[in-house]
């Protein structure tokens, strides 16, 4: 009797549990019901093909018949085009999609607060002359039209009223979504292209000395060939050219290139050449600053822009910012023998065959074998070294110094390597330290604190010292490295 009345217990809470369940869902299902009902508007946001917004200009009085409107006509492009909507007037531009389908998803969403039944002074809520209206054209049928009034007293909604029905109140969180403003629809695209098709890249300053600095693509790598074959900074030089790939407007001062006289424009401060491989060349010009923006032409777009002034700081990169200001590249896969000179001492290092199955690097004194030689920190020093400045061969002081040098590092490369010895000539005096580099015209200035651990990591290599138990060994990312 008892497991009966067990089994008829837990059969009714099933079914109670199971109840409430279907009503929790019918219950559901009908407020989605009359939040349907009480929509405005019943339409698929992708069965419109065009939109008009007719908006009151700012600044303009918000009633009379003077008010002067500007009127956005967008229209949906085919999916080929990759933007799907385009401005049409009052300008001619791509546009952006995002506040377009936003304004879509809202304007399909949109569900009184109020309802006002039988209004008839509609001035009351500024709708006899409304301040903006909305009309959005289905591929087939008739169009979506709702006017927009004034505010409520304590601007948490707006009066609006669809054509042919009552006047209703809205939240006013829906306002900014529904009038996007020009300048937040039209896409602010100035440049685009791929940074692998580039080949070269010129950058003219006005008012810097040397003028023009010219670079082009060698070898996967970037070389400053003008005004003189310099090394090139890559990270500088990658970041120019992903800004200039990227190039976004703030704002479009004037539609047109005609006047380019009130933007500083007609001798611009700074011009930029992008070279493409299939043989297509990009410019760009900056003119004069205003208020934390550098007004911009492109060769790519018809208006006259802005950036901000961060922006075009990266654009106007000098020759200072795009050469290299490291003294070494080692690549320790490509070094082959090491000589090093310190103070009248000298030492030269052979690559030591690795054992089978190490990846390590390890150099060797043939006057020592059998004892290897780690170089890993000297070369993860040497590569980390930078010049804060540098001074023409001709410098006297730096002449001087280097005509009694402190030390002197040669490293040969293998000979599958193709690339030609790197020979360093370091020397101090008083706070001042130079290095003379064999791949690079000009004497690099760098950190007396620099020079001072760079001689002593040598000194230690001539003296045969242990490798520091800090310093890693160098080993070989990969059985066949790139060059």
């Amino acid at each position: 009797m008892f497991k009966r009345t067990t089994w008829i217990l837990l059969g009714l809470a099933v079914a109670c549990l199971l109840g409430y369940f279907l009503l929790d869902n019918i219950q559901q299902l009908r407020q989605e019901q009359q939040a349907e009902r009480a929509r405005l508007f019943h339409f698929a946001t992708d069965t419109i093909a065009r939109i008009e917004i007719r908006q009151q200009k700012e600044g303009e009085p918000v009633r009379g018949s003077g008010a002067e409107h500007l009127e956005i006509l967008l229209e949906r492009t085919p999916e080929e085009e990759g933007s799907r909507w385009r401005i049409v007037s009052p300008i001619q531009s791509a546009a952006l999609d995002f506040p377009i389908e936003q304004l879509l998803n809202t304007f399909s969403r949109l569900t009184p607060q109020i309802t006002l039944e039988g209004v008839t002074d509609l001035a009351a809520f500024g709708l006899d002359q409304p301040r903006h209206q909305i009309a959005l054209f289905p591929k087939e049928g008739d169009p979506y039209r709702l006017a927009i009034g004034n505010d409520n007293f304590d601007g948490s909604g707006f009066y609006a009223q669809p054509e042919g029905g009552q006047v209703v109140l809205l939240s006013s969180a829906q306002k900014g979504s529904l009038l996007p403003s020009l300048l937040a629809l039209r896409d602010k695209t100035l440049l685009q292209f791929d940074t692998a098709e580039v080949k070269a890249l010129q950058v003219q300053l006005a008012e810097a000395e040397p003028e023009v600095v010219r670079l082009q693509r060698q070898d996967n790598t970037w070389q400053i060939v003008e005004p003189r074959e310099l090394p090139a900074d890559e990270i500088n030089v990658n970041r120019l050219l992903n800004t200039l790939a990227r190039l976004q407007a703030v704002e479009f001062p004037a539609e047109t290139q005609t006047d380019l006289a009130p933007y500083g424009l007609e001798q611009p401060s700074a011009r930029l050449t992008v070279e493409l491989e299939e043989g297509k060349t990009l410019k760009v010009a900056l003119g004069s600053e205003k208020d934390g923006q550098v007004y911009v032409i492109t060769s790519e777009h018809p208006a006259v822009a802005t950036l901000l002034t961060s922006t075009a700081d990266i654009l106007r990169s000098d020759l200072e910012e795009l050469r290299d200001h490291r003294i070494a590249r080692l690549n320790a896969n490509q070094v082959g023998q090491v000589t090093l000179e310190s103070q009248g001492e000298k030492v030269t290092l052979t690559p030591r065959p690795s054992e089978k199955g190490s990846l390590e690097l390890r150099w060797e004194n043939p006057e020592r074998p059998g004892q290897p030689v780690d170089l890993g920190s000297l070369f993860s020093s040497l590569n980390a070294a930078r010049a804060k400045e540098f001074v023409e061969q001709a410098d006297a002081e730096a002449q001087r110094v280097l005509s009694e040098p402190d030390l002197r590092l040669t490293f040969e490369p293998k000979p599958d390597a193709e690339q030609d010895p790197l020979t360093l000539t370091l020397a101090a005096s008083g706070l001042q330290a130079y290095v003379q580099s064999s791949r690079q015209p000009d004497i690099a200035v760098i950190e007396l604190s620099t020079f001072n651990s760079l001689e002593t990591e040598v000194n230690r290599l001539l003296e045969g010292q242990p490798e520091s138990k800090d310093s890693a060994p160098l080993t070989r990312p990969d059985p066949t490295p790139s060059p």
